[in-house]
């Protein structure tokens, strides 16, 4: 009855993927590199996180499975892995300060965990006022060293300044404009928007930098700009809006209004396929990172430039 269950959501989420609306998107994108292993450790299981390090030009993956954090050069050349069995056992959610250090969510989503540029634990991160037992869902940094901080049992966000200090809260629980269920995804752009996804209410929300709602859009239905499962969430240099759908193993594309601009994977195990994408993250080149927990690597995209210059 359970694989039965399981193919019936495939089959329904896939037919999802395919609904489209009459204006289809333009925007196309192109696998050109997957990394999948450690360097001395062996192949990923499961990971679950990818970020992209500003400061150092790096791209940091959180394999869950393996309890390990590799850090890794944009076309996938390992420089680096550390792992600990007292501080860091099930990875499942980073984001990496301005200067470089990394903050790691574990499996039990109650702390965050911060580790130097070459992993050297330096202590669990103070949440003032976030309660005793917080299920944190995501986590990003802006470019000020902010750390913003989405919490599940009470459907906020939370920021704390680079001195630890809580320097605002928004949202609260329900499913209407504004609220949230289910925090899968952080990310704050250049001019210091906030972009939320949520695997249960609306599944894409903006804030301006005050945590005033903007809008938001992304319904849990059929549609090729609804979602079956957001489960991560990033913002390129063009403020284009790139969510992972990991039911529906695919990135979506949209512009700040919520128009569907492109979208690219389906269920998959070959170039430019996904298989379950659980995380993405944008480097300073636009360069797309996606992590897929089924088929254990890292995929990275490019945006197909001279096909769009065609279709133009």
């Amino acid at each position: 009855m359970k694989r039965a269950a399981i193919a019936v959501l495939v089959l329904l989420t896939a037919a999802a993927s395919f609904a489209q609306s009459d204006d289809q998107p333009q925007l196309t994108y192109d696998s050109v590199a997957v990394f999948n292993q450690h360097l001395y450790y062996g192949n990923f299981t499961s990971p679950h996180a990818v970020a992209y390090d500003r400061a150092h030009g790096e791209v940091w993956v959180a394999d869950s499975g393996n309890g390990l954090i590799g850090v890794y050069q944009p076309n996938g050349t390992e420089l680096y892995s550390f792992g600990s069995k007292k501080y860091l056992r099930d990875p499942v959610s980073i984001a990496v300060t301005p200067k470089g250090m990394l903050a790691v969510v574990e499996g039990n989503h109650a702390h965050i965990r911060l580790f130097s540029y070459r992993g050297e634990y330096k202590g669990d991160v103070t949440l003032q006022g976030i309660g005793e037992k917080p299920v944190i869902g995501a986590i990003a940094y802006d470019s000020d060293g902010d750390l913003y901080v989405g919490e599940n049992r009470s459907g906020q966000v939370f920021v704390y300044g680079p001195d630890g200090r809580l320097r605002q809260q928004f949202g609260s629980r329900g499913r209407d404009d504004g609220q949230f269920q289910s925090i899968t995804g952080l990310a704050i752009d250049d001019q210091g928007s906030i972009y939320v996804s949520d695997a249960q209410a609306l599944a894409v929300q903006i804030f301006d930098s005050q945590g005033n709602f903007v809008r938001g859009w992304g319904k849990h239905e059929m549609g090729g700009a609804n979602f079956s499962l957001p489960s991560g969430i990033a913002v390129d240099s063009q403020h284009r809006v790139l969510v992972t759908d990991e039911l529906r193993h695919q990135v979506k594309i949209f512009d700040t209004a919520g128009n569907l601009l492109g979208q690219f994977g389906g269920l998959g195990s070959g170039s430019g396929q996904l298989s379950f994408p659980t995380s993405i993250a944008v480097d300073d080149k636009d360069r797309i990172y996606v992590t897929e927990r089924s088929t254990s690597r890292v995929q990275v995209f490019e945006r197909d430039v001279t096909s769009a210059t065609h279709r133009e």
